[in-house]
Formats: C-alpha cells, structure tokens, sequence
C-alpha cells in the first residue's frame, strides 16, 4: 500500500467523542518507520498509530475506528 493509496481508504477528519474534531497528522514518514494521529484544535492527539509500512499502518488504524464507531467495517 502506498501512502496515497493509505490517505485515499483513512478519513481525514473525525469527531472524537471526547477531544471533538481531529485531522489526520502524518507524523513520522521515513524509510523504517510510518506514524499517523489525529491532532485536535487544542493540539493534542488522539488514536495514533506506528508500523513499517504504510499497510500496516491502515490496518491498526481502521480497526480501531472501526471498534470506537468512527467508521463502518
């Protein structure tokens, strides 16, 4: 998976139940690591997530928004 294919399947705004609206952050994209987060308007984070590859990322990422309600399966 490619990151754009990653930015294309991942939404890039959520409403937190508890921290309100998130965007997607990349926040680290190097050859051996790939992180993402969603930042909120009083700049924390929340739901981030690491991997190798930007497949592994997704799927830690969709799992959880889909078992915390943010997306459908």
């Amino acid at each position: 998976m490619t990151k754009k294919d990653f930015l294309y399947k991942i939404p890039d705004i959520i409403d937190h139940k508890t921290c309100g609206y998130g965007e997607l952050e990349i926040v680290v994209d190097s050859k051996e690591q790939k992180g993402v987060c969603y930042r909120h308007r009083d700049k924390t984070a929340s739901c981030g997530t690491y991997g190798t590859t930007w497949l592994e990322v997704y799927e830690k990422l969709d799992k959880h928004l889909i078992s915390e309600g943010y997306i459908k399966a």
